[in-house]
């Protein structure tokens, strides 16, 4: 009677879970899916920042935003002494941007107690923009970007370290209002002192992140929720952790098409 039943458990699971068969093409070798890849831009370049002053970006919040003084052309993120959804630094580009993007930066971290957000398609809910005098006011804590009802925008975590300093080894992609977890895949930004070469892709509900030419992990939103699926927007970064210093280099907005 064992025998039988494991027999029937095998079977119902490879009915249930076992979707990876291969085809065979017209010879007879099995054919392999093919696997998605990071979307390559093709459009023109949107905007493109060096970093030589600070003049089209916004910071938010307390701590320090400044241009790095080791490094030319680099914008430095810091944020020390505060921890998961306390008070952070925001930097959010005053350009806003169509739907249909790549957002690519060199990003380095230079400590390990904490992380870094980008955030995509940031608006108004309604359309208006996210520095309008009517937006309630924002202090740099995470729910006056996460849970503010006024607000709609995707964000992904970058090289995540809790604040003891243990990468977490996951990236996740939320969208808001409601910091609803929409996507997940590996964090590929594990190193400290070592540069990468991020790409998020924004096309609709398809987003993508990819480090250094490749794919680490996408979603397509399923369009569940009743608030407004973000579209068009602002970019901006969020730092946040008990000692999190981040630099960021060769910003650009490219568009898709």
């Amino acid at each position: 009677m064992p025998r039988v039943t494991g027999i029937l458990v095998l079977a119902l699971a490879c009915a249930a879970g076992c979707n990876h068969t291969q085809t065979a093409d017209r010879g007879g070798a099995p054919v392999k899916p093919e696997q998605p890849t990071l979307i390559e831009p093709k459009g023109n370049v949107l905007y493109e920042e060096k970093f030589a002053d600070l003049k089209n970006w916004r910071h938010e919040g307390g701590h320090k935003l400044l241009l790095d003084k080791d490094e030319p052309g680099t914008l430095r993120l810091e944020c020390i002494g505060s921890g998961q959804g306390k008070k952070g630094t925001q930097a959010f580009c005053l350009t806003d941007f169509p739907d249909g993007i790549a957002v690519e930066f060199d990003f380095k971290a230079l400590t390990k107690r904490g992380l870094l957000l980008c955030f995509v398609a940031m608006k108004g809910i309604d359309g208006e923009d996210m520095f309008d005098p009517k937006q309630p006011k924002r202090e740099g804590i995470f729910n006056d970007y996460v849970h503010n009802p006024k607000l709609r925008s995707y964000h992904v975590s970058i090289s995540r370290y809790g604040d003891k300093g243990i990468h977490t080894g996951v990236s996740n992609f939320r969208r808001n209002p409601g910091l609803n977890l929409v996507g997940q895949g590996p964090d590929l930004c594990k190193e400290i002192k070592t540069w990468y070469r991020i790409r998020v892709i924004k096309d609709g509900g398809h987003l993508q992140l990819g480090v250094d030419g490749k794919l680490a992990h996408e979603f397509t939103d399923p369009q569940t929720l009743d608030t407004p699926m973000p579209g068009s927007g602002k970019v901006g970064f969020r730092a946040i952790g008990k000692d999190v210093r981040t630099l960021i280099r060769n910003f650009r907005v490219r568009a898709l098409r």
